[in-house]
């Protein structure tokens, strides 16, 4: 009988270890199942005014989400939302309901921990919200349009439990905030006021009010008046005139500034580029075209013109007057 050399045994050994690693032996990954600790010193940061603003103490442990758990005068605790964070505000409450809220930590598996200490509070209605910001009042007479009006805008108020707007008009600045100046309730930043008149001014102030009936003080007030419509004095009726015409229209009680526009039809084909005036006449000048050159007005042909004119600085349309036509010569 041969021997058997040291080499082939452990050469063996090794292809009979490899072959046994192989098999299934019914073991699989440990799973972890410890859930993290309870959040500590869970707390009320500010409450009232249909707010909760909670904050607590960090679990040490990596990587976790906590879950916000709320109940309503003693009932069963909901979860209503899940954080990073270690602080969550709560809005939008009833004033008159007592909540109270715990907090677990969730780990990377999905382990949840057992609930931090209770912590809560009514948040009475205890503040009226702040005034409304960035009040606009553009006034709008467009014939063509059928648009008489003035249109107010503002920012929309952060207050998380605003109800709605009141609107108040008068027709004298610094007019007190009485019923009978109020003359709409809306609930988005916006309002059109379509009882108005050509050359009426209106001052306006907008009020927050919250759910619980409290208004806020009054914005800033914001006016603008409806004007009437530019007359047109030259060239009007087909009149012939130069290759450069000078335009020329009647001063509108309360307009700041004025803008010809003419164009090759009633409708379309803009081909000027001339800049608002606070003068009741402009010379004509033509639009850049892509070749570097500059719009023309070509003999023999029929245009059309119009004048908008604005109370605004930033010449925002306020009134248009009707077309004319004049043909080049």
């Amino acid at each position: 009988m041969r021997p058997t050399h040291p080499w082939l045994l452990a050469t063996a050994a090794a292809l009979a270890l490899c072959a046994c690693g192989g098999e299934d032996d019914g073991v699989g990954p440990v799973r972890d199942t410890t859930p993290p600790a309870a959040p500590r010193n869970l707390r009320v940061q500010r409450i009232g005014d249909g707010e909760v603003w909670l904050a607590w103490t960090a679990v040490a442990e990596d990587r976790v989400t906590y879950r916000v758990y709320r109940s309503a005068s003693g009932s069963t605790p909901v979860r209503i939302d899940t954080t990073s964070q270690t602080a969550f505000g709560d809005k939008g409450l009833d004033y008159a309901t007592e909540y109270t809220y715990e907090v677990t930590a969730v780990d990377a598996v999905g382990n949840e921990g057992p609930p931090s200490n209770p912590a809560g509070g009514q948040p009475l209605n205890s503040l009226a919200p702040l005034p409304p910001q960035s009040l606009r009042a553009v006034a709008h007479n467009l014939t063509l349009l059928s648009l008489l009006e003035v249109v107010l805008d503002w920012d929309s108020s952060p207050e998380s439990d605003l109800a709605v707007y009141r609107v108040y008009r008068s027709r004298t600045p610094g007019a007190p905030l009485a019923t009978a100046n109020l003359r709409a309730v809306v609930a988005r930043p916006r309002f059109v006021d379509d009882q108005v008149a050509v050359g009426e001014t209106f001052y306006y102030r907008v009020t927050a009010v919250d759910r619980g009936e409290k208004e806020s003080l009054a914005s800033d007030e914001a006016s603008d008046v409806p004007l009437a419509a530019p007359e047109l004095a030259y060239p009007i009726q087909g009149e012939a005139t130069t290759p450069t015409p000078s335009f020329r229209w009647r001063a509108v009680p309360g307009a700041r500034s004025y803008q010809v526009v003419v164009t090759t039809s009633p409708t379309t084909g803009e081909i000027s580029a001339m800049p608002s005036t606070t003068d009741t006449a402009a010379n004509f000048i033509g639009r850049s075209l892509a070749d570097g050159t500059t719009e023309t007005l070509r003999p023999g042909v029929v245009y059309y013109w119009l004048v908008i004119a604005s109370t605004r600085a930033d010449h925002t349309e306020n009134s248009v007057s009707a077309f004319e036509s004049f043909k080049v010569r």
